[in-house]
């Protein structure tokens, strides 16, 4: 690459990141990689973040972290009027091989209440996990820096909170910061199941975990996407509709894989986010599996290419080879694009109207047209019927309708339907999936 393609590249990176996100996300301000970078390495002088590590030491340890978030937190909410609230959820955790103690640990959370009082129900959480871990996961004593798992998704979520707080979207925003994620997503199952049981209305919720690494195959950055994980499959409590989900077809229509589409289809300019449609990668889980199973549409943001030398790894050389997760290895360059996207999207859900309710494809009678009706949906001026083939991975067609009821000469045998709500300046919904109805 020469000098001026270059120094192209890399003025359109700082572009991207300096880009302020809007009048109506944080007016004014931008992704500050530098401040992303003092989160990161403040993070990182704990020492270890293990679960099971320190709780009163005032230096060292998942406890002193947790105080610091939690003022970090505070300072944020200190210039909101009272919006913002910032909330310890604690709880205690067994003992398990990861665990040999078990812990009392706690989630760090602040809640940004939304403007528009007949949205603020509506709930969308951006978290990343606090805790660390070294080689061995039961190892609550040596050093685990946690610089990219998961320092960079806590500092996205920091990051946000301070750009979100300026001025709030009119649904309500939770920025949160979960432990005991390396020892079995603890502290996101125990959030997503208090959620669920309070009656939470959670229409989305992103984890950023290991975003900070742009370093591909061949040691070269690659700022140019992340990843975005999801799970195709609608999780049902309900043994019936679960068999007729199964019988639909429907291995790529759950809410978080509409949620996955939205997100990657509000992606900012000059950076993608790539769907991957697999709940996670190959045979791992993240805080968003939870909220998932929950029923809540949840997906995990993760980096391109991960670094496992510097991942659950101690602290140490050998034979000139560095391991270890530390702060000078993380691209802040590349974690200020993945928050950028994280706030782009947060920002497009946060003010679109809801997805539209009961959704449903009509089959009391067989016909080759599909009749397609649904509730409306609050500040909706309109909505959107799409569809696609069974065969492709995204929605292909669309049609405007006014109404709550509409005929289309397509069939429902070879297509899959959904409808999306559209408010009075044309910002879309995710897609909500049409379902059967015999009424």
């Amino acid at each position: 690459m020469t000098v001026r393609r270059m120094t192209v590249r890399f003025a359109i990176v700082r572009f991207l990141i300096l880009l302020p996100l809007g009048a109506s996300a944080g007016a004014g301000e931008a992704v500050d990689p530098a401040r992303l970078g003092r989160t990161v390495r403040a993070l990182a002088a704990f020492g270890t973040r293990h679960s099971g590590s320190a709780l009163d030491d005032p230096a060292r340890g998942i406890g002193a972290a947790r105080r610091w978030l939690v003022a970090e937190f505070a300072a944020i909410a200190a210039g909101t009027d009272g919006r913002m609230v910032v909330e310890e959820q604690a709880f205690n955790a067994p003992a398990s091989e990861r665990l040999p103690q078990g812990a009392r640990l706690a989630n760090v959370y602040a809640m940004l209440r939304g403007t528009d009082e007949a949205q603020r129900e509506r709930i969308y959480v951006v978290s990343g996990h606090y805790d660390s871990r070294a080689s061995d996961a039961a190892d609550a004593t040596s050093d685990a820096p946690g610089a990219n798992d998961d320092a960079s998704g806590v500092a996205v979520v920091l990051e946000l909170a301070r750009l979100f707080a300026s001025s709030p979207p009119p649904s309500t925003l939770i920025f949160l910061c979960v432990t005991g994620e390396e020892q079995g997503l603890l502290g996101a199952g125990h959030f997503a199941q208090q959620a669920r049981a309070q009656g939470w209305r959670i229409e989305g919720m992103f984890t950023n975990d290991i975003v900070g690494n742009s370093r591909g195959r061949d040691g070269k950055p690659d700022r140019s996407h992340v990843r975005l994980f999801s799970d195709g499959i609608r999780r049902s409590d309900n043994p019936m509709e679960a068999k007729l989900l199964a019988s639909m077809g429907l291995e790529s229509d759950s809410p978080s894989r509409q949620l996955a589409r939205f997100a990657a289809a509000h992606a900012p300019p000059g950076f993608a986010i790539r769907l991957v449609y697999r709940p996670d990668r190959f045979l791992r889980g993240g805080d968003h599996m939870p909220f998932h199973e929950a029923g809540f549409p949840a997906a995990r943001f993760t980096e391109p290419f991960e670094d496992f030398d510097r991942q659950h790894q101690d602290v140490r050389e050998e034979a000139g080879r560095g391991f270890g997760d530390t702060p000078e290895l993380v691209d802040y360059a590349y974690l200020a694009l993945v928050a950028r996207a994280n706030a782009a999207v947060l920002q497009a859900l946060a003010t679109a109207p809801a997805p539209p309710p009961r959704v449903r494809i009509h089959t009391a009678r067989l016909e080759n047209d599909t009749t397609l009706s649904w509730d409306a949906s609050p500040g909706a001026a309109a909505y959107e019927v799409v569809w696609r083939a069974t065969t492709e991975p995204d929605w292909t067609g669309a049609r405007r309708v006014k109404g709550l009821l509409t005929t289309l000469p397509l069939s429902k045998d070879d297509l899959h339907f959904g409808v999306r709500a559209l408010g009075a300046d044309g910002r879309a919904s995710p897609v909500a999936f049409a379902m059967p109805f015999r009424g």
